[in-house]
């Protein structure tokens, strides 16, 4: 928690200072097309506009910030601290990160290296296809898809959204009306906490916790309860040993441990099974899981708004 303050705390000082007052106190700021590659040790990096900056094998950067529609590829080397904001993305291939912050819709794709703490606030997208991470803390109606590697802690907050197809995961904390699907890949321990929503439709789970108002919903066929559980039509009562299939004819099974009053737990054959959303589309903005009009129409709301200064260089 001492070291969370810290760089909390520093996201806050730039907040208040803005963009503009830190131009000239990195040890590089990049603005435009600029594109660096970095090979040698440095404290402090800034990107601006439609910048990048490509973290190579021998380079290193304290801290790192990435503002706009900037760029950040690390491949190889280090990065302790790393601060996405706007339209910025990052792309994680190799090397290591100590720690991520991505703000406001920022992208981080991670496919390989190492992240040992990850922080994504204000719809920000999350993709993991390979690669390690011990923890990710995801909230304020973020997006978090995984479909490889290997994550150890995995908390969602506020209304942010988890979608697992692949990888390993060993615990996952859903919080504060958060929405997890699961269609594929492994998580070892699953906590559903507050007003959760957790639909399994694939995969394998081993541990479930439900407690106060979480609902989790099993998607499957052939349903058989161990000692200890009951059903209640499709509500799973007590704790014990849940088996099932999917529809793939896998089979499967999960050690309810706590089950709540207060929390749902459901098995649902897949006859009855209602839509969901496996995976949204990128240009899904309204989070309805498909792209039509209404995205269009949150897009355009936004059409030809431009800050760049001066204001004449918006329509060169």
């Amino acid at each position: 928690m001492k070291w969370q303050s810290v760089h909390l705390f520093i996201a806050a000082v730039l907040a208040l200072l803005g963009p503009m007052s830190q131009k000239g106190w990195g040890d590089f700021i990049l603005y435009g097309d600029e594109h660096l590659t970095v090979n040698s040790s440095h404290s402090v990096g800034i990107l601006y506009d439609r910048s990048r900056v490509t973290i190579a094998s021998g380079g290193s950067v304290s801290n790192l910030y990435a503002y706009d529609s900037s760029v950040v590829k690390i491949t190889a080397g280090s990065v302790d601290n790393l601060y996405t904001y706007g339209a910025s993305s990052v792309n994680i291939s190799g090397g290591t990160l100590d720690y991520l912050q991505a703000h406001d819709s920022s992208i981080t794709d991670i496919s390989g290296g190492s992240v040992t703490d990850l922080f994504a606030y204000n719809s920000s997208i999350t993709k993991i296809y390979g690669g390690t991470l011990s923890q990710l803390y995801t909230c304020d109606s973020s997006i978090t898809e995984i479909s490889g590697g290997t994550l150890v802690d995995l908390k969602a907050h506020n209304s942010s959204t988890v979608e697992i197809s692949g990888g390993t995961l060993s615990y996952l904390n859903a919080y504060d009306s958060s929405t997890t699907y699961i269609s594929g890949g492994s998580v070892t321990y699953l906590n559903a906490r507050d007003s959760s929503i957790t639909e399994i439709s694939g995969g394998t789970l081993r541990d479930l916790n439900a407690y106060n108002s979480s609902t989790i919903t099993f998607y499957g066929q052939n349903f058989r309860v161990g000692a200890g559980l009951t059903f209640n039509g499709e509500r799973v009562l007590g704790t014990g040993i849940l088996s099932g299939e999917w529809m793939d004819g896998t089979r499967w099974a999960v050690n309810i441990q706590s089950n709540a009053l207060t929390a749902t737990i459901l098995a649902i054959p897949e006859s009855e099974h209602k839509p969901f959303c496996v995976k949204h589309p990128r240009m899904d903005f309204n989070g309805d899981c498909k792209v039509d009009f209404a995205d269009l129409a949150i897009m355009a709301s936004s059409w030809l708004e431009c800050n760049l200064v001066p204001e004449s260089a918006c329509w060169e």
